[in-house]
């Protein structure tokens, strides 16, 4: 097995306690008074583009955030409008934001400070219309919009990313909800918004000092238990802001802290790649492959097609979460007509992944039937039941880690000169690390059978040895992988931008700007090294899976493998194994990029008022010179083979590579709004945008290692960049209705369609490479490569609404609800089977969310269910055979219930994965399952106070 296969082998791919902080929801049954706060309105963009999209009120979260829902608001003179705080007050805010936006966004408000509607900040978007989530261990961690991942992501207007191999965007999972006042996604946006997006930017707002009318302290405590691994772990918050008038000037200070632990395990049935057999023969009658004829004699298919999969496997996986994210922000107003603001926003993300993986797996060798054995096919040949014989069975027990730190600092300045110009100056500087850790011990024997079963909803499998699977006896053989990972980014960014507002006349404001930003990103990787482990397996430990899958899982029974404890600490497992060094970082593990671009833009709003219909927007362009250097190695690694046959390793060799790039992206954009009534109007948006490539896409480095004696017959893989990738170029067009029925209440439709060229996607291509000492063996190369073309088209209908026309209590239920199509066309890369032509990666063609709320008095509930149809994983990846990988239709229900103990006092119940959902997946048609994959159901209390 090489040592990509054995990567992918790893499966590294009770009732909550909460005593008396949830007996006060039993207790609550009377409605207590509704807290009203008085009405504000939000207005247009001010040209300031780290401020909000929105005003806000005197005591507002920032930007157009709700209402403080803490603390009762002046009673309401007779006649004006009044709103309730708390979920209504979110609602009502982020509708305004997207009514009054001079482009195309849709929001999430928090209801409250540290209380966005999902803890996590990647299912909090999947509420969104057009947003789609996948999830890692059970979390959400990336999303698409409108089918498309190339997605930008801003911490209040400016960059954010997490170091890595990509190293281009912001991992999702990795920042704590509670830092954020709100979430703002631009679907189409405007020349002022900062490039590098196919699908939208997400914009990620946090809370200023300004925002509060003085102090203001908030808190909050977590106890979250999660049922599949049972275990419960502990989060909190902390906010403090105050502002005061001193002889300098207003000065105010804010400092939020977050802190999460989480767990979760994982539990992952896999079937392996499905090969058909071979029966063709060549001019003379000779067969291509005779080992596939004899197979297909075997088992009476001579002649008749038939497919059958070359292993099955598990992975269960443990892990554990840690967030600690600080921000700290210092404002300080010295005039009436100057401002600056000074942030410091710091995010800190450990995950620990570790367990067992077992498996029965010949990877491209071929599998034998045992003889006389049963076996059934679907109607295309492909197996479904049957028994196979002297299978090579691995045991592997695992570790991965990885710690990031994003560090951002700026400095934001406004001066207004006089009532109609606005002066805006900008300065970033972001500072992030990764360090990645894997550690793997594999045992390898042989089963005497594999019966296999995959035609029900969960695959079911037996493995048998002469043995015993818990004898170290069937343990022969095993080996050590052990893999570092470092990655540095460093981004500087200045803006400066202008706004001047016109009095009177169609054109109301001309906005002018212009940005520099200097991206660097450094990896360094030791790659895989292999220890070879001889002698009879030690330090071992018996492992029951009678709990695997939730007991819903037929299989082999139980395991003995290497002890989890000692992997779990790197030092003790080399200790144990008797390694004493850890790999070296060589420079041929060392890959950099480095990206400079010089952007200019302008951009004229007008306001058309005296027509029959009103219209208003905005058109202008951006202007951006890029400049891109990438540098890596080719390296290949010989094996030297004594004269007793034991082979090793020789010094690698390797060649420099190296590739710079320069262009210049002209984005003209369009936006127009026709108010057709007060309460319904139309928007019409046009634009043209880039992507570039990410960083991981475009490194050139490739290491090929020359397999062994034991691994020439097996699938070889390996994965490289392309130095020469494109930009992606989209134009995008919008229509979209709103209509606007009450101050919570909305119905929008919007179409979309985007014309892309150069899209990036992932190809397999085969490379054949002739070793030192004649050996010559075929690699399977993932890499990437610019399609001529892509379109993307699709509708998205959002809906919300308070029924408060009903009687009595029932005036609390409320409803939102969204759905989405998305379709594309795309050419497809070579796929090998029954599917040759495939849409985008990542997109669903249908996707809905449905909401039900209801607050009253002093509760606060909402059951939330997201579903999405089938999407594609990949079109090609490492032992997949090269074949497409499908992830089947699923969704999940999330609900919680607050109680408003005191204006100052909340409680609240979540509950995540009621549905118990399982996400399997397949190769390309479903009669070929991959992995079907089981997470933890969680439900947490929380207790929030705020003054």
């Amino acid at each position: 097995m090489s040592a990509v296969d054995a990567v992918r082998r790893t499966g590294m791919s009770k009732a909550l306690l909460l005593g008396a902080s949830v007996l006060p929801f039993i207790a609550i049954a009377a409605p207590a008074a509704a807290q009203t706060t008085p009405s504000t309105g939000t207005t247009a963009p001010s040209g300031d583009t780290s401020a909000p999209i929105a005003a806000t009120a005197p005591d507002a979260a920032a930007p157009a955030a709700a209402p403080d829902a803490a603390t009762p608001a002046p009673a309401a003179a007779a006649g004006e409008d009044i709103v309730v705080t708390g979920v209504r007050a979110s609602l009502r805010s982020a509708q305004n934001i997207k009514r009054n936006a001079d482009q195309v966004v849709d929001s999430i408000v928090a209801e409250d400070i540290g209380k966005l509607p999902d803890r996590n900040i990647a299912e909090a978007l999947q509420r969104i219309s057009g947003v789609q989530i996948q999830r890692n261990f059970g979390e959400g961690s990336s999303v698409a919009i409108r089918g498309l991942t190339q997605v930008r992501t801003e911490l209040n207007g400016r960059d954010i990313f997490t170091a890595s191999g990509s190293g281009n965007s912001l991992s999702l999972e990795d920042v704590p909800s509670e830092l954020l006042a709100g979430i703002d996604v631009y679907k189409n946006p405007s020349s002022e918004l900062i490039e590098d997006q196919l699908s939208g930017t997400i914009n990620f707002r946090t809370r200023k000092p300004f925002d509060f009318t003085g102090f203001k302290i908030s808190g909050s405590a977590t106890n979250t238990y999660y049922d599949l691994i049972g275990k419960s772990q502990p989060a909190a918050s902390l906010l403090i802001s105050d502002r005061w008038d001193t002889g300098i000037g207003e000065i105010g200070i804010l400092a939020s802290a977050s802190y999460q632990k989480t767990n979760f395990r994982q539990d992952t049935i896999s079937t392996e790649p499905f090969y058909t057999l071979d029966q063709t023969r060549k001019a003379d009658g000779t067969p291509n492959s005779p080992s596939d004829v004899a197979t297909a004699a075997l088992l009476g298919r001579t002649g008749q097609t038939t497919t059958l999969p070359h292993g099955t496997g598990i992975g269960e996986v443990y892990g554990d979460r840690r967030r600690l994210g600080v921000d700290v922000s210092v404002q300080w107003r010295p005039t009436s007509t100057l401002e600056f603001t000074g942030e410091y926003f710091r995010n800190d993300y450990k995950l620990r992944s570790y367990g067992y993986s077992y498996f029965a797996y010949t990877s491209g060798a071929s599998i034998t039937p045992l003889a006389g054995a049963p076996f059934t096919y679907a109607s295309n040949g492909d197996f479904q039941s049957g028994t196979f014989t002297n299978v090579p069975i691995g045991d592997n027990t695992s570790i991965g880690t990885r710690h990031s730190v994003t560090s951002d600092y700026s400095l934001n300045g406004k001066w207004k000169p006089s009532a109609n110009l606005t002066i805006t100056g900008d300065f970033q500087y972001v500072d992030s690390k990764t360090n990645n850790l894997n550690s793997i011990v594999g045992l390898s024997g042989t089963a005497t059978t594999l019966t296999q079963d995959i035609s029900g909803t969960i695959p079911s499998f037996q493995i048998a040895s002469a043995a015993g699977l818990t004898n170290p006896a069937t343990y022969s053989n095993g080996f050590y992988l052990d893999n570092l990972n470092h990655s540095e980014g460093t981004d500087t960014a200045a803006r400066l931008d202008g706004e001047y507002r016109f009095d009177g006349g169609i054109l109301s404001s001309i906005k002018a700007g212009l940005r520099y930003a200097n991206r660097k990103n450094t990896t360094s990787d030791t790659g895989y090294r292999y220890t070879g482990l001889t002698g009879a397996a030690t330090n071992l430990t018996y492992v029951g899976l009678g709990d695997f899958f939730r007991g819903q899982a037929n299989l082999f029974g139980d395991i003995q493998a290497f002890s989890l404890p000692t992997v779990l600490d790197y030092d003790a497992t080399r200790a144990a194994l008797n390694i004493g060094s850890t790999p070296a970082y060589l420079p041929s593990g060392t890959n950099t990029q480095s990206q400079k671009t010089y952007t200019g833009y302008v951009a004229a709003f007008f306001k058309a008022s005296n027509l029959p219909v009103p219209v208003d927007g905005n058109v202008g362009v951006r202007v951006v010179r890029t400049q891109s250097a990438v540098t890596g190695f080719y390296q290949q690694v010989d094996l030297i083979t004594a004269a007793d046959g034991t082979q090793s390793t020789a010094a690698p060799s390797f060649t420099a590579l190296g590739e710079t790039n320069t262009y210049t992206s002209v984005l003209p954009s369009l936006n127009l709004r026709a108010h057709l009534t007060d309460k319904l109007q139309l928007r019409f948006a046009a634009s043209k945008n880039i992507s570039r490539p990410n960083f991981s896409q475009v490194n050139p480095s490739l290491t090929i290692t020359e397999p062994g004696t034991a691994q020439i017959d097996q699938q070889h893989t390996a994965s490289t960049g392309n130095a020469y990738l494109k930009p992606m170029t989209s134009t995008n067009f919008d229509v979209s209705a709103e209509w606007y029925f009450s101050r919570t209440g909305s119905l929008t439709v919007a179409g979309f369609y985007k014309d892309i060229s150069n899209y990036i996607q992932t190809v397999i291509n085969q490379r054949q490479v002739t070793f030192n000492d004649g050996v010559t063996a075929t690699y399977d190369i993932t890499t990437y490569n610019n399609a001529a073309k892509a379109k993307v088209k699709g509708a998205e209908v959002a809906y919300q609404q308070f029924f408060d026309f009903l009687p009595g209590d029932l005036k609390g239920l409320g409803v939102q609800a969204n759905f989405t199509y998305v379709d594309s066309q795309a050419p497809s890369p070579a796929s090998q089977g029954p599917v040759t032509q495939l849409p985008l990666e990542g997109l669903s063609k249908y996707n809905f969310n449905l909401i039900g709320i209801y607050e009253r008095g002093i509760i606060s509930a909402r059951v939330a269910y997201n579903w999405r149809n089938k999407f594609l994983v990949t079109t090609a990846a490492n032992g997949t055979g090269n074949l497409p990988i499908f992830q089947k239709a699923s969704g999940q229900l999330d609900a919680s219930i607050t109680a408003n103990v005191t204006p100052h006092l909340s409680l609240t119940l979540n509950a995540t994965n009621l549905t118990n959902t399982i996400r399997s997946t397949y190769y390309g048609i479903e009669t070929r399952p991959r992995d079907s994959i089981m997470s933890d159901r969680q439900i947490s209390g929380v207790a929030r106070i705020t003054f």
